[in-house]
């Protein structure tokens, strides 16, 4: 699977080769061969005769990050001494760092020189180089610097961390250059350098075996590149350099019995998978999922998020079906159904585009220790199998609830609509908790569900996982753990939509839920608590002398909630008996038809377990959808 992986990877890399090094405002840089990237704090300006011009601080959220040339070595260092070819902290680059801070040697300063001659020096060399390896012959950096006040000494004319550099001590700041006289005068955009180097760098490297990704004979790289999922991450997707823990022992001899990847191959894969990662991934709670078409540059839905923010990222998607809702809509359900239909109409649109001969990739990745990456899921498919299976999980998991977008004019508006919930939000129904206004849980458990979750998207798997209905149905089972509407929109709506998806996979359609199941006695007993619940709400209800509804409290369904689903017979006579007061507040017409409801549910369940056995999940979606049957039946009265 990992050098399937590769092998896919180093293809996307050619396919998008041109934007290698092409720096777009803050958009994320595809990296050419041998090279990464660090966020530049000072910035020193020559010309081409090595000749100091002037330098600056460079301002945290700014124009930072910088590509530089890395060695295999420099690429991986943890410590020791392994310095980068041309920008490097200021210990490297500066022959007078010792002179200020009162270092014994310069160790860092004389191996970075002798790296920096060696290319300088090279038939691969390039006057850029030359002019800074001119200018740091000086040994004057340091100098150039105070008198240029980017950095400050201290009362002894010492460099210490007293000053800061973006919060960081002035002592290890990253340092780039720009050289004047040059058609791209900064360095770490200049396309030609990017190819000078890696030409130079590639004749240092003689480690010739068999690539087992591309099968052929080639320079092999026994370091591969970390920071995969964000700057800081040290885990890799392989790594071999636990010889004392004898990680391959038993099975081979040496390590590259085991793989061997070709270092370009290497490079273009792990920088491929960076880019991608940092432009369309979903990088939360420890993971990283991608989805990429590895064929050609177009845009695809994103399925780590619901349904109608998938195509937020989709250029020409029409999105202004949001912006203004019709005058015939007399009610939400109207306004929701005109959103779906006109929202469906952009995704058929969209879903044309897509060619026969596609290719789709989707990779989860996660972090099996600190030094290494485990993929927990990874697929490929033709572009038309993956739209089929994202509109079929898209179609089928779907539920009525509320969600955020933003206007074109920047503005946000909460929208009523039918859509499918983002598994994060499948995961946070089932196990999160109330943090203020939103459900949070533990990033492990979230990681896990949501991996568990997506063969349920590619359709690879039939249905969701029952363990993770079960569970959501418990936290929905508890309504006074939460706010109304964290519980109303963001648990029983969305355990609504993954019962949806596994019923409807099973044959049953949501439209005719509850006429088919008369004699289920979980939709029953959930009917029967939406009247329960109804009633007392329409008793509640009220305005104050400004015109603005009347705070309610829970109603007894709620407060009962949980008992009723464990034992559902002994708790509906409590609820109905607490409500004997309540029925005196009902118009004749509300009470007549209360009571039409509750005799017909009743007599069901006479024949059906009127009893006290814990109810399914399927109680949950009868008591949503015999609740809105309510509403409607009240709302065409009034109307």
């Amino acid at each position: 699977m990992r050098l399937a992986l590769l092998k896919t990877l180093a293809d996307t890399y050619d396919v998008h080769a041109e934007q290698a090094g092409v720096i777009r405002n803050a958009q994320p840089v595809l990296l050419p061969l041998s090279h990464s990237t660090f966020n530049a704090q000072i910035e020193v300006t020559m010309d081409g005769e090595g000749n100091f011009i002037g330098a600056k601080k460079l301002d945290k959220g700014s124009d930072v990050v910088t590509i530089i040339p890395v060695t295999e070595d420099s690429a991986a260092r943890s410590s020791g001494i392994t310095p980068h070819p041309l920008c490097d902290k200021l210990c490297y680059v500066a022959g007078d760092y010792a002179l200020y801070t009162g270092e014994k040697e310069e160790k860092y300063y004389k191996a970075y020189m002798e790296m920096l001659r060696d290319w300088a020096e090279s038939e691969d060399t390039h006057p850029v180089v030359q002019s800074v390896y001119r200018y740091l012959q000086k040994k004057t950096l340091i100098h150039d610097l105070v008198g240029a006040h980017v950095l400050e000494l201290n009362e002894n004319g010492r460099l210490t961390d007293e000053s800061k550099i973006q919060g960081s001590g002035q002592t290890g700041a990253n340092v780039r250059f720009i050289v004047y006289g040059q058609d791209m005068p900064c360095v770490w955009k200049n396309k030609e350098l990017y190819e000078v180097y890696d030409r130079y760098y590639k004749k240092k490297l003689d480690n010739w075996q068999l690539c087992y990704v591309s099968g052929e004979m080639a320079i092999c790289s026994e370091k591969h590149p970390s920071k995969i999922r964000n700057s800081g991450d040290k885990a890799k997707l392989i790594s071999g350099n636990d010889e004392s823990g004898f990680t391959y022992r038993g099975r081979f001899v040496t390590k590259e019995q085991a793989v061997s990847v070709g270092y370009v191959t290497s490079q273009k894969a792990h920088n491929a998978l960076k880019w991608l990662i940092q432009k369309q991934g979903y990088t939360r709670d420890g993971s990283a999922i991608v989805c990429w078409m590895t064929n050609r540059d177009i845009p695809i839905p994103d399925m780590m998020k619901d349904s109608i923010h998938a195509y937020e990222e989709i250029d020409d998607f029409d999105f202004d079906v949001f912006d203004d809702v019709p005058s015939n809509t007399t009610s939400r359900a109207d306004t929701g159904k005109y959103f779906a239909e006109q929202f469906n109409h952009a995704v058929s649109g969209y879903a044309a585009k897509i060619k026969a001969d596609d290719n789709i990739a989707v990779l989860a990745l996660d972090a099996a220790t600190t030094g290494r990456l485990s993929i927990a899921y990874y697929d490929e498919m033709g572009g038309k199998q993956y739209m089929d299976a994202l509109l079929n999980w898209q179609e089928h998991c779907k539920w009525q609830r509320y969600i955020s977008i933003e206007k074109a004019d920047g503005e946000k508006k909460r929208i009523w609509c039918e859509c499918c919930p983002a598994p994060r939000d499948m995961a946070l129904a089932a196990f999160g908790t109330q943090k203020k206004n939103w459900l949070d849980a533990d990033a492990k458990l979230l990681r896990n569900v949501t991996n568990r979750l997506l063969p349920c998207i590619t359709g690879k798997r039939t249905k969701i996982p029952q363990d993770l209905i079960r569970a959501a149905a418990r936290r929905a089972s508890m309504p006074q753990t939460m706010d109304d509407f964290v519980w109303y929109n963001d648990v029983l709506c969305v355990v609504c939509a993954m019962i949806r998806y596994n019923y409807e996979k099973g044959g049953g359609t949501m439209d005719d839920f509850l006429k088919d199941n008369v004699n289920d006695r979980s939709v029953l007993f959930g009917r029967l608590l939406a009247v329960y619940d109804y009633m007392e709400q329409r008793a509640m209800f009220g305005f104050d002398e400004d015109g603005n509804k009347k705070e309610r409290r829970a109603t007894n369904a709620k407060r009962y909630w949980n008992a009723y689903s464990s034992r559902p017979a002994k708790t509906c006579k409590t609820i109905k008996q607490n409500l004997i007061s309540y029925e005196k507040k009902l118009s004749d017409f509300e009470l007549k038809k209360f009571e039409e409801w509750t005799q017909e549910i009743m007599t069901n369940l006479a024949g059906n377990g009127f009893d006290n056995k814990p109810l399914s999940e399927m109680y949950l979606p009868a008591y949503y959808m015999q609740t809105e049957y309510m509403k409607q039946a009240f709302h065409k009265k009034e109307q």
